[in-house]
């Protein structure tokens, strides 16, 4: 009853009466059902009546030229900001624990991991899907009731100040940041600044609410709990292996070893994994949950999730890319296939600015290391990067329905990776 109570005491001064139960916050007109509150945000002014006839309890407008025709239509003069303040609101009102989940690769993965590792032992919820900005994450703060212990919530920027105003309205009692890369460049210019976004959540959280990757130059001085592969840290990942079925190494937590198996890929996923558990233990999960809850981890959708169609092997790694992402998606997929057929289809790496070209052609390095039988480019960063390969192992396509039939022809049983940023919609070739 917490949001039912909560709407009734911010519209009590409305002419309107509520039900009894309000459901769930929805700013999508095709997803709302009864008792929902819907929030017209742009385009969604042109579905209030079709909302009104499903159900809702409430409709939020922001446009004037709408005639009000129902006592459940309430006009703010901006919706989205009245969802942003209205979800800081009801914020204060839960006794939740929020840990913020950032940093320029691997946190929606990170996110995934630590949601499985406290489930084990508290009531939690995760951010879904890409809800990490402005708009996001006011709508994940209205999918917690009064039972929910703690929210991992991931926070997506492409800005300074973009974090600020997210831990403003969300309050967030823990942060963890996974690194600082090359991502959005294209904004922040350098890295520098990349870090100062990122590290925005640190006003907002002690030091000793605090995990970080310490072995990124930018975060290896801060004030927090350190995890990573070298002796500076305060817990240290060693002894890292893996095989078709996943991996394994041992963590050294201020001295106690425990000894990690689990079913991801990639020495990137084990230090995820690793912040993961730090943050866990911090939080009072036992070591022999932590450990179980490593062994059956499930990461989002598009990272690096194997798919068997067509007779081949997909390894769909394309929700995202940047440099560190790519470079360590195509080690992995080098080291557990070494004696398969292995195809790597990359798209362009977006928003990473002027030094974008180059970017692209370093790929090359990684490319030679790696023993690839076949190399599929598509984007128009990516042509660089053929040109700088110059193999007749390397193809570059400007269409994907091309590319799509290139890949048909692929022989049976090999292992196929597609990774690109999300924009370049290599999903498609799995369709």
């Amino acid at each position: 009853m917490r949001k039912s109570n909560f709407f009734k005491e911010i519209l009590k001064n409305e002419e309107i009466i509520l039900k009894n139960k309000i459901g769930e916050v929805k700013i999508d007109s095709r997803t709302v059902k009864e008792n929902d509150v819907f929030i017209a945000i742009r385009g969604g002014n042109n579905y209030i009546n079709e909302v009104l006839k499903k159900g809702a309890s409430i409709v939020f407008y922001d446009d004037k030229s709408v005639k009000k025709t129902d006592e459940r239509m309430i006009f703010v003069e901006d919706s989205i900001s009245y969802l942003q303040k209205i979800a800081k609101l009801y914020r204060a009102t839960l006794n939740v624990k929020i840990i913020g989940v950032t940093g320029s690769e691997g946190k929606t993965s990170t996110k995934d991991i630590l949601h499985t590792l406290l489930s084990k032992q508290y009531k939690v919820k995760k951010t879904q899907g890409n809800y990490n900005n402005h708009i996001g994450v006011p709508l994940t703060l209205f999918q917690l009731d009064e039972k929910d212990e703690f929210l991992v919530l991931e926070m997506g920027m492409s800005n300074l100040g973009e974090i600020e105003f997210l831990c403003e309205i969300s309050a967030p009692n823990y942060a963890l940041i996974t690194n600082i890369g090359d991502s959005h460049l294209e904004f922040l210019i350098n890295r520098e600044n990349v870090f100062k976004a990122k590290t925005e959540i640190f006003k907002f959280v002690k030091p000793e609410n605090r995990v970080v990757y310490g072995d990124d130059i930018y975060l290896k001085d801060v004030n927090a709990l350190k995890v990573g592969m070298k002796g500076n840290n305060q817990v240290i990942i060693s002894d890292f292996h893996q095989d078709k079925r996943g991996s394994q190494f041992t963590l050294d937590y201020f001295g106690e070893k425990i000894e990690i198996s689990t079913n991801l890929y990639g020495e990137y996923n084990a230090i995820n994994t690793s912040l993961s558990v730090a943050m866990a233990l911090k939080l009072g999960v036992s070591k022999e949950k932590i450990i179980e809850g490593c062994k059956e981890l499930k990461l989002s959708s598009m990272r690096f999730e194997r798919i068997e169609k067509d007779r081949k092997i997909f390894i769909n790694d394309a929700y995202n890319a940047s440099p560190v992402s790519m470079k360590a998606s195509l080690e992995t997929f080098g080291n557990i296939f070494k004696k398969d057929y292995k195809v790597a289809v990359l798209g362009d790496m977006l928003e990473l600015g002027e030094e974008s070209i180059k970017l692209h052609e370093d790929l090359s390095e990684v490319i030679e290391k790696i023993n690839l039988d076949e190399i599929l480019l598509i984007g128009k960063n990516m042509k660089y990067l053929a040109k700088k390969l110059n193999t007749e192992s390397c193809l570059y396509f400007e269409d994907i329905e091309k590319l799509k039939e290139e890949i048909e022809e692929i022989q049976d049983g090999a292992v196929i990776l597609l990774k690109a940023s999300n924009g370049v919609s290599l999903n498609k070739i799995l369709n």
